[in-house]
């Protein structure tokens, strides 16, 4: 182990002895124990003897057991309770259920922190402030109160000293993912380290609640001028790192069906209007509310819904919704060829994927499929599915994707809650309808061209310069291929060394021989009553024998 490493275990060693305890005792002491602690100190400080409970499944004692790590754990889990394609379908499941308890933290420590980012006192800015928090999560806590201009708010305060512990969890978490990928992931195509590495990227930003302002500002401009859609303000000069103020959104929760109820709003209407505007998202911005929980959505009345929190938001990128649309074409057309195509493009097949079986489960799924209604379809069926068979070939999904399937899982779960006939595949059929009918626009399909023109003029007019420049060049004989054989210069040392063992086997095979001969013949001079010519002949040879097989011992080694 590297001093440097051992420095680090060491300035982080309570909290790493917090970690061991806590796998230890939720049954994980396979992992616990290959975390490199010396042993005398691990028996010192660690209690090895905590009692495994044996009434609940492994995927209940790993959630537990992360709600009890703390913050960077869950946040862990939440973003790995979208990976189908890389975990056992039952922790999956069992990880959706993390919950961000934390306890609150004291009012005037959260003062100090909005004094410190803004420069002000919270009497100074607000004329009421109600000092119960709103909610509790891990990053910080929410609260609510009324500006000076009679307008309500809702304010974001961070944790005191959350980013430090975060910061620190992080390295111990590439510790462990480190030594997971050498001793269980060694040959897959998904290493958890990135996996840690990307999480490391998205919670340094949700630390950051410019981020998320940010978000909300972009989500704002896509729907100025949509009327089904309510996007809060952020005020800016109360907004910081780790302050954040936005407008208050009183409305009904998506999932607070008594009240839906009582008001006598239809159920069927709300549902096909969250779900239509979050499929909107996917398809025609390419980027969507990451997190579209019922808790997220606040009904303001049949035909307005506001979206809030967007501290994780998705995105799609030209290459990953190439994609999705190549697979879906496929899919449509049962075309198995050109699903396991579009998986070799991403780079998402490993070493280990056996491709024919590939093909009979994606045979199997798209004729199991193929033929049911389009109003029947089930879009949380289907994705389960096909995610079983991501894990079971071990295919990399592109993340986005993994947050994106999640995300419709989600908002269809949500819809059947509200009405039994919602159906997510007969709106999504309806949006591609209206999106087909936009893209046959003439004047959009001009506007297009005319972008793709001048994109690529410059290239277009450099054209001629270079073609002629290439054809000068073959003219006069200045043109040069180069070819390069990878791995010939070691073949050729391979095919010399074979060669030169071989001629040195010869060269023993005659010695031998010789001396054979000279012995029988009793050729003089003698030598303890044999021919001495012999005796040397066989005395070399064996020599030269003995040369041979350390040769050879060595070289294979090597290899």
């Amino acid at each position: 182990m590297k001093v440097n490493s051992i420095g680090r275990r060491y300035s982080n060693f309570k909290r790493y002895k917090e970690i061991w305890s806590i796998l230890v005792k939720y049954g994980f002491s396979m992992i616990a124990e290959k975390m490199n602690f010396p042993k005398p100190l691990s028996v010192l400080f660690f209690e090895k003897s905590k009692r495994l409970s044996r009434q609940y499944t492994r995927a209940e004692r790993l959630r537990m057991a992360i709600e009890e790590l703390g913050p960077t754990f869950v946040k862990l889990g939440q973003i790995l309770s979208t990976r189908y394609d890389i975990l056992p379908q039952d922790i999956v499941d069992e990880l959706s259920l993390l919950q961000d308890r934390v306890k609150e933290y004291d009012f005037e420590i959260a003062e100090s922190i909005f004094k410190k980012e803004i420069g002000k006192d919270i009497e100074d800015v607000f004329e009421e402030f109600d000092s119960t928090p709103l909610a509790s999560a891990s990053i910080g806590q929410v609260y609510q109160g009324k500006l000076k201009n009679g307008e309500w708010v809702v304010l974001k305060i961070q944790r005191p000293n959350i980013k430090k512990k975060i910061n620190n969890d992080l390295q111990i978490l590439f510790d462990i993912s480190k030594l997971v990928d050498e001793h269980y992931n060694k040959k897959e195509i998904i290493k958890y380290n990135d996996i840690i590495k990307e999480f490391s990227f998205f919670i340094k930003r949700e630390l950051d609640y410019t981020y998320e302002a940010l978000n909300c500002n972009k989500f704002e401009e896509i729907y100025k001028k949509d009327e089904r859609v309510v996007i809060p303000k952020i005020y800016w000069e109360f907004t910081s790192k780790r302050v954040m103020c936005m407008e208050r959104i009183q409305g009904v929760k998506l999932n607070d069906f008594d009240c839906i109820e009582k008001k006598g709003w239809d159920k069927e209407k709300l549902a096909k209007l969250g779900a239509k505007i979050f499929m909107e998202q996917i398809f025609m911005h390419s980027f969507f509310h990451g997190d579209p929980h019922p808790g997220n959505l606040m009904i303001l009345n049949e035909n307005k819904i506001a979206l809030i929190d967007f501290g994780i938001v998705g995105y799609l990128d030209d290459l990953t919704l190439d994609f999705i649309t190549n697979l879906l074409k496929a899919g449509v057309d049962k075309n198995v060829d050109k699903i396991v195509y579009s998986l070799y493009k991403m780079n998402s097949l490993s070493l280990s994927t056996n491709e024919i079986d590939l093909r009979k489960d994606l045979y199997y799924i798209l004729n199991y499929y193929y033929n049911i209604p389009i109003s029947k379809l089930n879009f949380s069926e289907v994705f389960s599915e096909i995610l079983k068979i991501a894990y079971k070939h071990n295919i990399q999904i592109p993340t986005q994707l993994s947050l994106l399937i999640k995300c419709i899982m989600t908002v269809e779960g949500t819809g059947k809650k509200l009405h039994s006939n919602f159906s997510l595949s007969q709106i999504s059929k309806d949006l591609f309808k209206e999106m087909g009918l936009k893209k046959i626009n003439i004047r959009n399909g001009l506007r297009c061209l005319v972008n793709y023109f001048l994109d690529n003029f410059d290239n277009l007019k450099s054209l001629p310069r270079t073609i002629h420049r290439i054809l000068d060049k073959i003219e006069k004989n200045q043109a040069k291929i180069i070819i390069k054989h990878e791995g010939f210069e070691r073949l050729r040392k391979e095919i010399i060394n074979m060669t030169n063992r071989i001629s040195l086997s010869l060269v023993i095979s005659s010695l031998i021989v010789g001396s054979s001969i000279a012995i029988h013949s009793s050729t003089k001079p003698h030598l303890f009553g044999l021919s001495a010519i012999g005796i040397i002949g066989y005395t070399v040879s064996g020599m030269l024998g003995l040369v041979l097989v350390v040769s050879t011992l060595i070289n294979l080694k090597k290899k």
